[in-house]
């Protein structure tokens, strides 16, 4: 796709979308410890991360401060996962 939109190709393209994946995966409800995941989890979670690039780049933000809040949105849907399985597992 990218490809298409720029007509080069270059090995660079696609660097780092294997975090956006992972991202996405775990934003939809996958633990990273080994849970399972739903397709619909997971296409919600692209979805959400397909929509925040969307404004974030119609808004000209910087493509670190992009990155950053994707980190802050990866590490709160950890912590809520871990808060998640542990009262699960206790309860």
């Amino acid at each position: 796709m990218i490809l298409a939109r720029t007509t080069a190709g270059s090995s660079t393209h696609g660097t780092l979308y294997e975090l956006d994946a992972i991202a996405a995966v775990v934003v939809g409800g996958t633990l990273l410890i080994g849970g399972r995941g739903t397709i619909v989890g997971t296409v919600l979670g692209v979805l959400i991360f397909s929509t925040l690039t969307n404004v974030f780049t119609q808004n000209n933000l910087n493509i670190s401060v992009q990155s950053v809040i994707k980190g802050a949105i990866i590490v709160i849907a950890v912590l809520l996962q871990q808060r998640f399985a542990s009262r699960s597992s206790s309860g």
